[in-house]
């Protein structure tokens, strides 16, 4: 493969073999691999396409961490979605979906393709990596070697410390006194020794350069070592005599070497050389006399004192005289034994036995039938972050994928941004993967930061050809994307560099001068940034929109709590409130869980004085020394305390400890008070946080001394490693964000300042990869060659951590800088900045004093990279602008709170009073409600049919359904009785009953129903009829009484004044010779024989049920209706009338029972139709 990569289009990525996808920061990976995860789902890019279209359960993408796997699936779905909804549409905007459109042939079958991969993404197959390990185990257990059952265990800290106490007893309890002292003087005990191999016991254990010999025992060294300490105590004995006068008569430099220092030295070496050999510690003196420095001390053209005393010595200050290497060895083997034999005494596995399982299944003889299996099921494997994979995880991908027909390995990541070495990523692995990918492919934009950003970035890291030390991991300048033209920061009206470096004036600092100054640099700048943003002067613009600056804009990106606690010092000073971004915290080591300790102490014995007195003196309870001496001063205000806190023990001990410090806090007003005061609400998350995990433990323990017992061990003993235990964030809105460099991976933010960027740990472990091999590798006597390979990885890996660090911002970086001294002495001359990632670019990795670095940083400088040279910073603090918002104050109403638009009917307005529970009542035969039912007499007729609300509905539905001109079924009438629920007897006498009423004559010249078609008649005719101005009973009731008899006999309507609408069902609107009329059935009982029925016996029955207001609310609105669809409508010639068919009294021999006539008057209609219009047009 040649080390070329090219441009990658997403959309012709050939998707077969292994492809290596380089994604520099922000140019969009998650993007990419969601147009390559739609492209394999519908088997698009022409040639390049993978050779069938896959389901979501057949594509593996695998990822590094839980919240990376929930953010892509969510992404992935969110993609599929989106393009479904194009397909369907066949037209979008998003031009990645508009692409991938103009490939997809049928656009109906994709979106039943993409539809069913929506509705599957809960099974998809996206995994971190040990969750893909352990599914494959468990799918595969025969061909693995997986036990069925066995526990997944988060923390294994717990088992290593057990192992390691148990190494620890076994090695060092037998030792003689003096051997116990050389391995104390190493480590105090196991929980050191744990400490200094913790790293390495796990993942795969290191390659230990030059290990011990395996027969080699703590004795043995121990002698071996105070063998050759004694040898040349000896040697010295027998020459110290000679020395001084081989010295006197050499060319020694006396400036460099005089004599009253040399007679010192003899001196002490003389009285160490007298001493029984005990330890190992030789006396610094005795280096005086080694070879070597003698020497050093020599003028140029002088003899240099020899002696073979003085080459002795030099010998014996090479020989690591240590048990170190020995103990850590053996401790690293044991250990991990220890640890594996009780893992699996307990059926339990840990996330690195999963990857270890895997891989050895893989390498075993069932590993080819497991590697076929795992490709079958996966045909194609995107592996997201490859830059942190290790090499374990590295060869399990190879196993399976590697060079395998009708496959695809899509290796997915930036080298650029491997930060995790401490989590055991290994950018050796990556390189390796490089060079065996068929291709390799780079996204070449920035759709992330502004211009300046991107090219002040390019400008740095394109300094050097090797900008991040190796070869195989070149950097390649990004473009900006287009749409960020227009980003950029503008404070006190003048556009900012997108780079500023801030240089502290003077010859040189120390670590602690640097990191102080800065902090105060960095916090005096983003209260003016704040400050500016509050009056409108520091703004961040995108295209013509501005926005002000304000807290949650700013970030400080540092490496370590220690720097986050200084730049959190500093912004408190200036009263600017911030929160520390870090899941890596114990809430138990918190004042908090000392504080809840001492509560529950005293909760427990409210008795105990003292007990009670360190819980009240707590901070938590906010009392001061004046409550704490009134307490003290009245007995009975203190026996009150004592009462409180014994009630809280019966709550404890009846509701748990949640419930108990949940009514102390609500009594005692703890979370008001809390949150009233400075890092109030970081104190109040950690107390409930502790009463949750408290409530927890308590469920699993005997008492409620035990569980004080437990919380006592958790704040002597906490584990930052167990995630309930990480402290959870308080609210991060409207504060300045401090964030570890390694947390903010994959975030953006606004504006970033790195305060402390100039700064870099140096590297004390010889642990180094072999650069032939790539194995990692230990080198336990910490030679130099081994500790410059490590420092070189150390210095890679913080320039990795610098591009991390400088590609999160979008608009703004500022980065504080000094000629850094991290050694001892003058701090003038040449300075230690060039050991540091942004040292080594800014000066080409060469050392300078301050005025070298100066002009370096002056050669960098341009449109986007300024230099600024603080002075000393003002100490004056941010003022928290004074929100001014209009004052919350109710609206005065001035008209009578009453709100009178609603939607009425007939109904609600001829019933007395309020009308709103009629109007929501269902739609049944209401007149009829009150008619109780009577007993069926043996001869059945109309008279006899059930009476009541749900009957008369019954018999308003047969009329919905009928089709007046055909016969009328008994087929048809026995199944509607039926579905009635009523008995198949009724079915002779309604269907004759049908009959009667469909031959009825309804008008003089004898029209019945029976004649009408399906063109001439509109059944249920639903209306809305606006009322434009308030409606008022009495002005309605004066216009009816006026023109309509029959509504002057009725009492006065009474309903609520109105405005709104008027809604209706007419059940029968008809056309007759060019008229129409309206028709309502009504199922009222009115007596026992159609004689009943009489005209005079209807309109009673008409006025006392306000039917004279239907008929009249029904005409004005058919009325409306015919205004506004036949042109020259006029009422008088149109409108034939109106006609109740009261159901029960048809009768086939009196063609007159039963049928109510009328027509209201063309002067009522009128007036009614002008009190509802008022000046709004009417709707139909």
């Amino acid at each position: 493969m040649t080390d070329t990569a090219e441009p990658l289009n997403p959309l012709r990525l050939p998707l077969q073999g292994e492809r290596l996808i380089e994604a520099s920061a922000g140019t969009g990976k998650t993007f990419t691999i969601a147009a390559l995860y739609l492209r394999l789902l519908l088997g698009l890019g022409g040639n390049a396409a993978f050779p069938r279209p896959l389901s979501v359960e057949e594509l593996l993408v695998v990822t590094f961490t839980e919240a990376a796997t929930a953010e892509l699936r969510g992404r992935i779905r969110a993609n599929i979605h989106e393009l479904r909804i194009a397909c369907l549409r066949q037209t979008t905007d998003n031009p990645l979906y508009a692409s991938l459109l103009e490939e997809i042939a049928d656009k109906q079958q994709a979106a039943q393709w993409l539809l069913l991969a929506e509705r599957q993404m809960d099974e998809a197959s996206v995994f971190t990596i040990h969750g893909f390990c352990q599914r494959m185990l468990s799918l595969n257990a025969f061909e693995s070697g997986m036990l069925f059952e066995q526990q997944l265990i988060e923390d294994e800290s717990v088992l290593r410390y057990q192992a390691c106490a148990d190494f620890w007893r076994r090695h060092c309890y037998p030792l003689s006194r003096d051997i116990a002292e050389a391995v104390h003087a190493l480590w105090k005990g196991p929980e050191e020794l744990l400490r200094a191999i913790d790293r390495y016991l796990q993942g795969e254990a290191p390659v230990i350069k030059s290990p011990p010999p395996a027969d080699e025992t703590l004795a043995s060294r121990h002698e071996k070592i105070v063998g050759k300490i004694a040898a040349l105590k000896q040697k010295w004995n027998e020459s110290v005599g000679e020395i001084e006068a081989i010295i006197e008569n050499s060319g020694i430099d006396r400036r460099k070497f005089n004599r009253g220092n040399q007679s010192k030295w003899i001196e002490k070496v003389s009285a160490w050389a007298q001493e029984e050999t005990r330890g190992y510690q030789l006396p610094d003196a005795l280096e005086k006399f080694s070879q070597r420095f003698l020497i050093e001390r020599t003028k140029a053209d002088g003899i240099v004192p020899e002696h073979p005393l003085f080459v002795a010595i030099e010998s014996l200050l090479a020989e690591p005289l240590t048990l170190n290497d020995l103990m850590i060895t053996r401790a690293m083997t044991e250990i991990r034994e220890a640890v594996s034999r009780e893992k699996r005494r307990r059926g339990e596995l840990g996330f690195d036995d999963m990857l270890s399982r895997l891989d050895a299944a893989l390498c075993s003889e069932n590993g080819e039938a497991l590697a076929c299996a795992i490709r079958t099921r996966f045909p194609v494997a995107m592996i997201d972050e490859f830059q942190d994979t290790d090499p374990q995880q590295y060869r399990i991908f190879r196993r399976i994928w590697r060079q395998q027909p009708d496959t695809a390995l899509l290796l997915i990541g930036d080298p650029k941004q491997a930060i995790y070495a401490f989590r055991g990523a290994d950018i050796f692995t990556y390189m390796k993967a490089r060079s065996e990918v068929e291709a390799h492919y780079t996204l070449d934009t920035n759709w992330r930061s502004s211009p300046g950003m991107v090219q002040s970035v390019n400008a740095l890291f394109s300094r050097m050809d090797t900008a991040f030390m190796f070869r195989e991991i070149p950097f390649q300048p990004v473009k900006f994307a287009a749409k960020n033209s227009s980003l950029r920061f503008e404070f006190n009206g003048v556009t900012q560099p997108a780079m500023n470096f801030w240089l502290l004036d003077g010859e040189g600092c120390g670590v602690a001068d640097y990191q102080n100054a800065m902090a105060q640099h960095c916090a005096a700048q983003i209260r003016d940034w704040l400050s500016a943003g509050a009056r409108g002067e520091a703004l961040l613009w995108k295209e013509n929109e501005s926005a002000p600056v304000k807290a949650s804009d700013i970030t400080v990106l540092v490496r370590s709590r220690q720097e986050a606690s200084l730049i959190r010092d500093a912004l408190t000073l200036l009263n600017i409130p911030s929160v520390y971004l870090s899941n890596r915290d114990s809430v138990f080591e918190t004042l908090e869980a000392q504080e809840m300790l001492w509560l529950l102490q005293a909760v427990l014995s409210p008795e105990r004085e003292s007990t009670l007195r360190s819980a009240l003196a707590s901070a938590m309870l906010g009392l001061n020394a004046r409550d704490i001496d009134a307490l003290n001063n009245d007995e009975a205000a203190w026996d009150a305390v004592v009462e409180e806190f014994v009630h809280y023990r019966e709550r404890w001990q009846k509701r748990g400890v949640m419930a108990m410090v949940r009514e102390l806090m609500a009594k005692r007003h703890l979370a008001e008070n809390m949150l009233a005061t400075a890092g109030g609400e970081r104190r109040l998350t950690d107390i409930l946080h502790i009463s949750e995990l408290l409530q927890e433990a308590g469920t699993q323990l005997e008492s409620e001394h035990a569980l004080v017992r437990w919380l006592a061990q958790q704040i002597a003993d906490p584990n930052s490693n167990a995630s309930s235990q990480q402290m959870r964030l308080e609210s991060d809105k409207h504060l300045v964000q401090i964030v570890t460099i390694h947390k903010s991976k994959g975030l953006e933010y606004p504006l970033v300042w790195l305060p402390f960027i100039a700064n870099y740990r140096v590297q004390d472990q010889a642990f180094y990869h072999d650069r032939e091999s790539f194995d990692a590798v230990l080198d336990l006597s910490k030679a130099e060659s081994s500790v410059e390979l490590a420092e070189a990885e150390r210095l890679a890996e913080d320039l990795r951590l610098l591009y991390v660090a400088l590609t999160r911002s979008v608009w703004h970086c500022s980065l504080g800088v000094a000629p850094l001294f991290r050694r001892r002495g003058d701090k003038s001359g040449e300075s230690d900045f060039h050991l540091s990632a942004l040292g080594r670019l800014i000066q080409l990795g060469e050392p300078k004093d301050a005025a070298g670095l100066r002009q370096c940083i002056e050669s960098l400088c341009g449109e986007h990279v300024a230099l600024h040279i603080p002075s000393p910073p003002d100490n004056s603090r941010w003022q928290m602008p004074d929100w001014r918002e209009s004052e919350l104050e109710a609206r005065q109403i001035l008209r009578t709170i009453a709100d009178d638009w609603r939607v009425t009917s007939y109904s609600g307005l001829q019933q007395h009073g309020q009308s709103i529970a009629q109007d929501l009542m269902p739609k049944l035969d209401i007149d009829a409600a009150g008619a109780g039912s009577v007993p069926v007499e043996p001869a059945l007729t109309p008279h006899q049919f059930p009476r009541g609300a749900s009957p008369g509905t019954f018999l308003h539905s047969l009329f919905e359904e009928l089709d007046f001109t055909q016969p009328v079924s008994d087929e048809w009438v026995l199944k509607m009785l039926q579905s009635g629920g009523y008995d198949a007897q009724w079915q002779p006498v309604l269907t004759e009953w049908i009959r009667a009423i469909l031959h009825a004559p309804l008008t003089a010249e004898g029209l019945s129903l029976s004649q009408l078609t399906a063109k001439d008649k509109q059944v249920e005719m639903e209306f809305y009829l606006p009322i434009a101005s308030p409606l008022r009973a009495d002005a309605l009731d004066a216009v009816i009484r006026e023109y309509d008899p029959l509504s002057a006999g009725c009492p006065p309507l009474n309903f609520r004044q109105v405005q709104g609408m008027l809604k209706g069902f007419i059940d029968l609107v008809f056309r007759h010779e060019g008229r129409y009329y309206l028709l309502d059935y009504k199922s009222n009982w009115l007596g026992e024989n159609s004689e009943a029925y009489t005209q005079q016996a209807m309109a009673s029955a008409m006025q006392m049920h306000r039917y004279d207001l239907q008929y009249q609310l029904y005409t004005l609105a058919l009325h409306r209706y015919l205004r506004h669809r036949i042109a020259d409508y006029r009422y008088e010639e149109h409108f034939g009338g109106v006609i109740y068919l009261f159901l029960r009294g048809v009768d086939a021999a009196d063609p007159r029972s039963g049928i109510f006539s009328t027509r209201p008057h063309a002067a009522l209609i009128e007036k009614m139709d002008n009190l509802f219009a008022a000046n709004t047009e009417e709707v139909a």
